[in-house]
C-alpha cells in the first residue's frame, strides 16, 4: 500500500489545492476535497434553516466534529 505524502501547513504560505492534508480524527484529503466538503455542509445547514428545522441545523454545526475539523484544517493551510 502506498502512503500519502501529507503536506504540513506553513505560516504565510498557502498550500496548493492538490496537496494532501491531514484532517485530525478524519483522515487524509486534498485541499480541494476539504473545500468541497465544507461547501456541502454549509449548503446542508442552509437547507435545514430554510425548512425551519433548527435542531437539524444545530446538529450539523455543533454535534458533528467533522465540519470544525475541516474548517480548522483549511484555515491552517490557507496561510493565515
Amino acid at each position: 500500500m502506498k502512503e500519502a505524502k501529507i503536506t504540513a501547513p506553513k505560516k504565510g504560505a498557502e498550500t496548493p489545492l492538490d496537496a494532501k492534508v491531514q484532517i485530525p480524527g478524519f483522515g487524509v484529503m486534498t485541499r480541494k476535497q476539504v473545500q468541497r466538503s465544507i461547501q456541502r455542509y454549509v449548503t446542508e445547514v442552509g437547507k435545514y434553516v430554510r425548512k425551519g428545522e433548527a435542531s437539524k441545523a444545530y446538529a450539523v454545526l455543533y454535534k458533528r466534529g467533522v465540519l470544525k475539523a475541516f474548517l480548522e484544517t483549511e484555515i491552517k493551510h490557507n496561510g493565515e
